[in-house]
């Protein structure tokens, strides 16, 4: 005869205690004694307990599953926000389902759908470099799915969002370099459809407006993809039609690094006869020579910030109403070589 797998109801007898106290403990609840939770995993092991996770779905009416959909996971960023949901996640006893976009919207539309559709109890949700409509993300909230958008800020649907401060980070790097002795900074950009690409670039011309610096559209140079080769090309043909620049602001360390190819290219000084600053804090930005000075966004930080969120808005429907929230974190200025080119002043 086959024997029955043991239930919570066999560990609770044992121990004298109830089936909640236990279930609790296993969960590692802080209204649980240390004593007891020890008590209860080790006789959880002894007995080969395994927890019924279709009873939990049925009980709850939910599969306690969170669906994840993000340009790239390999990217060092992407993958410090990755992190951080897994953590929360893992904290709520969420499982999470990741998808890749690679910026290409018809991919992010059909994921979202499916997920929608799927066994998730929620979405979170980083739009892509060319995502303009919103259609399918009006549709989640139509049809009652949870969702919250992260790093990326678009103005529609209305959602819960949790996003860096992208002007605040551009504007104390510009200032920085002005601060440094810089007065023809030009700004090398994507190509502008993300606010978060807006907000920089008005970070970007903020700071030069505080110092009484000209604002110069033909110092705004454009990549259609970010990449270094495209950071390199667009500041060659900058530096050659523009050669009293003397700074460089790069909306990502990825294109900063191509700043610095193309300086080396026309054997420019770094940073004697140019600054550059990058925006994410990409590790390689300590190994390049000189290193780069670069804006630090808390990415674990963020990935668990709209993890909290998004379980906020799966337990307690109707939370929030119509007044969704947008949680901004805020970012940190990493002086390192490629800018550093006055003594410090303290």
């Amino acid at each position: 005869m086959k024997k029955s797998p043991p239930r919570l109801k066999d560990i609770a007898l044992r121990l004298g205690v109830s089936t909640a106290t236990v279930s609790r403990a296993l969960r590692d609840r802080p209204d649980i004694s240390a004593s007891l939770r020890d008590k209860v995993h080790t006789l959880a092991r002894e007995l080969h307990y395994q927890p019924n996770v279709f009873a939990r779905q049925f009980k709850a009416q939910r599969h306690y599953c969170l669906g994840v959909v993000m340009p790239h996971v390999v990217h060092q960023y992407m993958s410090q926000m990755l992190s951080g949901i897994l953590r929360e996640a893992a904290a709520h006893d969420y499982q999470v389902l990741v998808c890749e976009t690679n910026h290409d919207y018809a991919r992010e539309v059909h994921l979202v759908d499916q997920l929608a559709a799927g066994t998730v109890d929620g979405l979170l949700l980083c739009v892509g470099n060319n995502t303009r409509d919103y259609a399918h993300l009006t549709r989640l909230r139509h049809n009652g799915m949870p969702f919250v958008l992260f790093d990326k800020d678009i103005s529609r649907p209305d959602a819960p969002r949790v996003v860096v401060d992208d002007f605040t980070g551009a504007f104390n790097a510009v200032e920085h370099l002005v601060e440094q002795g810089y007065r023809h900074i030009a700004h090398v950009q994507d190509n502008l459809v993300g606010h978060a690409s807006q907000k920089r670039l008005k970070g970007y011309y903020s700071a030069l407006k505080k110092h009484g610096l000209p604002k110069d559209p033909a110092l705004v140079v454009q990549v259609d993809e970010v990449s270094i080769a495209n950071g390199r090309y667009v500041t060659e043909r900058l530096l050659k039609t523009h050669p009293r620049v003397d700074a460089v602001f790069a909306i990502t360390d990825e294109l900063a690094i191509g700043v610095l190819q193309a300086a080396e290219c026309l054997g420019l000084r770094v940073p004697l006869e140019l600054g550059v600053v990058g925006f994410s804090n990409w590790q390689i930005g300590e190994v390049v020579r000189p290193t780069l000075t670069t804006v630090s966004q808390p990415g674990a930080e963020l990935g668990l910030t709209a993890t909290r969120l998004l379980l906020q808005c799966v337990e307690q429907p109707g939370r929030f109403g119509d007044d969704f929230p947008t949680k901004i974190l805020k970012t940190k200025l990493i002086i390192r070589d490629s800018s550093r080119r006055l003594p410090p002043t303290d």
